[in-house]
């Protein structure tokens, strides 16, 4: 099974995360991170983690890395979306389309389509994507109501 997850905000690597470096550098991080290395334990699951490409000298070198393998069947996958200076997440609305078309893009190229998707934030990114993937197979995660299984219509 092929798992993508989305975390567009915040500084995302797989090691030495820099948590509470800023509001969107902290335990959702973590969690999607910890989500990934335990999805990916199984040997029936492989796990994309997309993120933005961030290449900005107030910050690691490690955001400059298109992918960076988690692990034999993971890995974080950093995709251009609003420039490449960091942004917060609350300036990050404008680029979701440049975001959800550098994905497709990904899927297409790579011939990968994932049988299921987390969405950790960003619903209106999820309704894209389901446009797109012909499928109601996502769920996102809100702190507020834990795991929510949705089934987007969208007309």
């Amino acid at each position: 099974m092929y798992i993508a997850l989305i975390n567009v905000h915040g500084l995302v690597r797989s090691d030495n995360i820099e948590m509470g470096r800023d509001a969107d550098t902290g335990g959702q991080t973590r969690y999607v991170v910890d989500l990934v290395k335990e999805l990916s334990s199984r040997e029936d699951v492989e796990v994309d983690l997309f993120t933005r490409l961030i290449k900005d000298s107030r910050t690691s070198e490690d955001y400059r890395k298109s992918i960076e393998q988690i692990g034999e069947h993971a890995r974080i996958v950093r995709l251009t979306c609003g420039g490449t200076k960091y942004l917060r997440k609350e300036l990050l609305w404008p680029y979701l389309d440049e975001f959800v078309d550098n994905l497709i893009s990904f899927f297409s190229v790579h011939k990968r389509e994932p049988q299921t998707s987390f969405m950790p934030t960003m619903r209106m990114l999820a309704m894209l994507l389901q446009s797109w993937l012909h499928t109601s197979k996502f769920l996102w995660y809100s702190p507020a109501t834990q795991w929510d299984a949705t089934n987007l219509n969208i007309s």
